[in-house]
């Protein structure tokens, strides 16, 4: 029943705002609801670490890897809540794009990626996965400006096509299960096939075309190069908390779908095909989004071929594959999501503060913005991989399974592609801040709670960098069990 109650709690949340059309009471009941299916994840969480694995009829499943992606995505999302409090207060009520329709919409949201987690079966991972494009379309074009719009159809028609190709890596998926000896009750459900992987063999060319379909699919999702086009134009009109979301759940919603079917493939067939396709992949997608980062002009464009870009470090740390290369892509996936949503957090400050987030425009925002500004540099710093932030500590394990595996070509391409991205980061940045500020930028303080929220990822980035919490370290090298 657990499980039924972490699923259903941001549905009924969703109804349930809908009833306070004042801002203020709208933002409380939202809290209160986000609060509440944090303390359920966490009940969750704790159950699976003392009995293993929780069920719930066919369909509904949760193991060390469930619990942390769901522990990921429980953080980020009680952090866009704080930070939303203020950041919608310029909102009109009486619009579409009004409090409450935000927070009805946001958990929506909310329930399609619980549910993703959540999925036993893998046809109603597809399913869920198909529902957070639906949920989070209108969340891209929720200003309702023509750039807002476009930006929401773009999404939605790209990342549905994206799904379709998923669909039919679905559908063989589950042929090449049945001609594996798998019954045809059993061929989607993922502890099933991960039990009969060995047998799958004899179908192996049907489940090589499955999974091909399968990671061009999913990957849209993820924004691997080149199905990546949705994703700068959706963070730069989305409101920033929901880039933020984009960025730190949805990417890694659908990174976890490709993770369940690699565990599957890569026991039926061996790693080399299907991490040589992660491999390629993610080593596209950073080497393709670091040089377009060089030459961005919107800081939100900029912040999206970031998120590109690592989720390429991630899909290459899944291909490199062993204990170094699993644990970096699994600890990436959280502090990225971390850093990432301190980073929108503070460009939507800027974009909302000063009317922009085109950075030609944008000048002297240490003075303008001073703790802005400093949140932003602890973000640079952190997101660019370096000491003592917490993907500091993911990259260097992704690159050590680099090294480590003799992959000298990879480990290279990965450094340096690094320090054009720090390189990219640091004179964008460094644009924005020094200078003197325009005659019509006026200086706008942070409201208490958005402080709030980004001063939670600076310390959470620094606490994983300088030690591992020990319960943090329990779940990943648990969810590391489920794969390996």
């Amino acid at each position: 029943m657990l499980l039924l109650i972490v699923l259903l709690l941001p549905a009924l949340a969703a109804v349930g705002v809908m009833a306070f059309s004042f801002r203020q009471a709208a933002a409380l009941f939202a809290l209160g609801a986000g609060v509440s299916e944090t303390a359920a994840v966490g009940l969750v969480i704790w159950n699976v670490h003392t009995r293993g694995v929780l069920t719930y009829g066919k369909y509904l499943r949760a193991d060390a890897l469930s619990a942390f992606f769901l522990a990921n995505l429980a953080i980020v999302f009680v952090l866009v809540l704080v930070y939303s409090i203020p950041y919608l207060r310029h909102i009109p009520a009486g619009r579409f794009s009004s409090p409450r329709w935000f927070y009805m919409l946001l958990f929506l949201f909310l329930f399609t990626i619980v549910a993703v987690y959540l999925s036993n079966n893998l046809g109603l991972l597809w399913i869920m996965m198909e529902a957070t494009t639906l949920a989070s379309a209108l969340l891209v074009g929720f200003y309702n400006t023509e750039g807002a719009v476009e930006a929401g159809w773009k999404y939605l028609v790209v990342c549905t096509v994206g799904l379709a190709f998923a669909l039919f890596g679905t559908i063989a998926f589950y042929l090449a299960a049945v001609r594996g000896g798998v019954s045809p009750e059993l061929a989607l459900q993922w502890p099933a096939a991960l039990q009969a992987a060995s047998s799958l063999a004899s179908a192996g060319s049907l489940l090589k075309l499955a999974f091909i379909f399968l990671l061009v699919g999913y990957g849209t999702k993820i924004g691997l190069v080149p199905m990546h086009s949705w994703l700068p134009d959706a963070h730069a009109e989305a409101p920033s908390p929901i880039s933020a979301m984009l960025s730190a759940a949805l990417l890694n919603s659908a990174m976890y779908a490709v993770l369940r079917y690699d565990a599957i493939i890569s026991r039926a067939l061996g790693t080399g095909f299907s991490h040589g396709l992660l491999l390629f992949f993610g080593a596209a997608s950073v080497l393709v989004a670091g040089l377009l980062m060089v030459v961005q002009t919107d800081l939100k464009r900029l912040l999206a071929y970031s998120s590109v870009e690592h989720m390429g470090i991630i899909a290459v740390g899944i291909g490199l594959g062993g204990p170094l290369g699993l644990y970096g892509a699994l600890l990436h996936t959280m502090n990225h999501s971390v850093a990432k949503s301190l980073l929108f957090f503070g460009a939507g400050h800027v974009r909302e503060g000063l009317g922009t987030s085109d950075m030609r425009r944008l000048k002297g925002l240490a003075r303008v913005l001073p703790r802005t500004s400093a949140m932003l540099v602890i973000g640079v710093i952190a997101i660019a991989g370096l000491p003592p932030f917490g993907l500091f500590v993911s990259e260097f394990a992704i690159l050590s399974a680099a090294f480590t595996q003799t992959r000298l070509l990879l480990g290279v391409l990965l450094l340096v592609m690094l320090s054009i991205v720090f390189g990219a980061m640091a004179y964008q940045f460094l644009k924005m801040l020094t200078g003197e500020p325009r005659s019509d930028q006026k200086m706008n303080n942070l409201v208490g709670a958005e402080f709030l929220a980004m001063a939670a990822c600076a310390v959470g980035l620094i606490a994983v960098g300088i030690f591992m919490p020990a319960p943090l370290a329990r779940l990943l090298h648990s969810a590391m069990a489920v794969l390996q």
